[in-house]
């Protein structure tokens, strides 16, 4: 079974306390969703990341190949379905695309900021998988969204 994550479990270590054993993941890009926190997580003290649709936007992340006792491990981590439900995906990997499952949050709330803490560790985890620039611009502009213009 496949896992798209787009969030802390972009990080070999945190994949490697829900999924022990789980191999090397795969860089992949969703398409038709966007980036957001849209949810408060009290782990981390602030907004944690989601995905929504969004038909002229892609989310950077890592495909995992796991076994199914590791999605039923995913699926307490995230709380499923009451905080965050699973959902089927399609994502590319290269030259190819493979179905995966994914997270979504279940109520979302509006934007809410994601702490400094939890960007960084999305941050190292992009870099260390390998994903394109373009994934960490994608994150800065969803993490940090510019404030409402100030007329003079």
């Amino acid at each position: 079974m496949r896992y798209f994550a787009y969030g802390v479990h972009m990080d070999p270590r945190a994949m490697a306390e829900a999924c022990p054993g789980a191999p090397a993941g795969k860089v992949g890009r969703l398409d038709g969703y966007r980036l957001g926190f849209t949810v408060y997580s009290e782990r981390w003290e602030g907004g944690a990341a989601n995905i929504e649709a969004d038909p002229d936007a892609h989310v950077w992340g890592v495909v995992w190949e796991v076994p199914e006792e590791c999605i039923r491990a995913l699926d307490t981590y995230e709380g499923h379905p009451t905080f965050y439900r699973q959902e089927d995906v399609t994502v590319a990997t290269g030259d190819r695309t493979v179905d995966c499952v994914t997270y979504r949050v279940a109520h979302q709330t509006g934007f809410v900021r994601p702490s400094d803490a939890y960007v960084n560790v999305l941050r190292a985890a992009m870099r260390q998988q390998g994903l394109p620039p373009e994934a960490l611009d994608i994150l800065e502009a969803a993490a940090r969204p510019p404030g409402p213009r100030i007329r003079s």
